[in-house]
């Protein structure tokens, strides 16, 4: 098969789009793989991947296309609309530093939610991926975390690494997906498992977080309460959570924020405090960064699922 026939495939898939004069989505696809090797039969493989940029506005939707789509997120953000694991429709935020596993079998949705949304986009197929695609679905989330100390980061900037497009490179990229997709698998088995042997300070530090989120917390005092030193505390939180304690801390505070703004009338400044962040202009900026948009937005245009 070639790239235009994917390229067909896509656009045959399309629901609806809109898109600005600056991008347009056949860019997908100038970089895109042939599918005619021999290995493409029984191994997994990548039909093409791109980094973009994309002004608002900007959107897709398709549905029925024979393929997995992993995002990353570079600069800005989007939101993401398909079913989770209990089959529901839901919206999940793209932010910098977000790794999505889309399956774009099912119907999907992308919209741009910042001025500028940059990311990577890879498509691949779903032979043999699909089993690791719904071991990770069944495990929990299918957004990710990429920073510096991140396993999932070094083996995703793997698969892009190699771009040359011929049998044995096409082999190659096959053993990096299956590497890659296998590491999606453990970090979500070590979450909710708790198996390979996490330390037992960084289980503490994290279940901490999860239930007194609204205390105090700094780098050196958790790094001189636990005994070790505060970059060997990043790297071994970031090793087993994907996140270092900080990013983690402040994920769980935003993600208890929202449920605060949907769920209550309480005043922004008193949402802040609650969730342990005492400067409420900070509390809006980490905000807008985590989502793509102020605490008041969020409340006020709560979205409603296509």
């Amino acid at each position: 098969m070639t790239q235009k026939l994917f390229s067909t495939q896509f656009f045959s898939c399309l629901i609806s789009s809109e898109t600005s004069n600056r991008f347009s989505l056949s860019d997908y696809f100038e970089d895109a793989y042939s599918r005619e090797y021999d290995f493409c039969k029984y191994l997994p493989y990548e039909l093409c991947h791109r980094s973009v940029s994309v002004t608002s506005p900007f959107s897709y939707e398709a549905a029925k296309l024979d393929a997995l789509c992993i995002l990353h997120t570079s600069k800005g953000a989007g939101r993401l609309y398909c079913e989770n694991a209990n089959g529901i429709n839901a919206g999940y935020d793209l932010t910098k530093g977000s790794l999505a596993i889309i399956d774009c079998r099912k119907n999907h949705k992308l919209i741009c939610q910042h001025n500028i949304w940059e990311y990577t986009i890879c498509f691949v197929s779903t032979s043999v991926l699909e089993f690791y695609y719904y071991k990770i679905l069944s495990l929990g989330d299918f957004i990710y975390k990429l920073d510096k100390y991140s396993d999932v980061r070094s083996a995703w900037e793997q698969v892009l690494r190699n771009t040359v497009d011929d049998e044995i490179h096409g082999v190659m990229r096959s053993r990096e997906l299956v590497n890659f997709f296998t590491q999606l698998y453990l970090v979500r088995t070590i979450e909710q498992t708790g198996s390979y042997h996490i330390p037992s300070y960084v289980a503490d530090m994290r279940q901490r977080f999860d239930i007194s989120y609204d205390k105090p917390y700094s780098l050196d005092e958790l790094a001189t309460e636990y005994g070790v030193n505060k970059f060997r505390l990043c790297r071994d939180f970031a090793k087993y959570y994907e996140y270092t304690p900080i990013q983690y801390l402040n994920k769980v505070r935003i993600d208890q924020a929202k449920k605060l703004l949907l769920d209550t009338d309480e005043k922004i400044v008193d949402i802040s405090q609650m969730v342990g962040i005492e400067n409420t202009n900070h509390f809006i900026r980490l905000f807008k960064e985590k989502t793509g948009v102020t605490p008041l937005t969020y409340r006020k245009e709560t979205p409603v699922i296509p």
